[in-house]
């Protein structure tokens, strides 16, 4: 089965495009589509949101390597290109 090389990220705010690009991509298995599961910033430095103060983030090296929050923001969704 190939790999989903590329990845759509769609603001939760954008329930119309997510349908489209969903639609849009159905048949091309090299194209994935979600919607943004986060709800706001979850370690906060300043110990806000949930109640926890973040020390080293762990997270860094890990799974996220760019921040899209502001082309959510402003194009309702951003493009992920995925390593293979």
């Amino acid at each position: 089965m190939p790999r989903t090389a590329l990845l759509f990220v769609v603001a939760r705010d954008e329930p119309e495009r997510y349908e489209y690009l969903q639609r849009a991509f159905a048949s091309d298995h090299q194209v994935g589509v979600v919607l943004d599961r986060r709800q706001g910033d979850r370690r906060s430095s300043n110990g806000q949101g949930n109640g926890r103060v973040a020390r080293d983030d762990r997270r860094k090296l890990q799974r996220r390597t760019r921040d899209n929050r502001h082309e959510l923001a402003r194009l309702g969704y951003a493009l992920i290109r995925l390593n293979s």
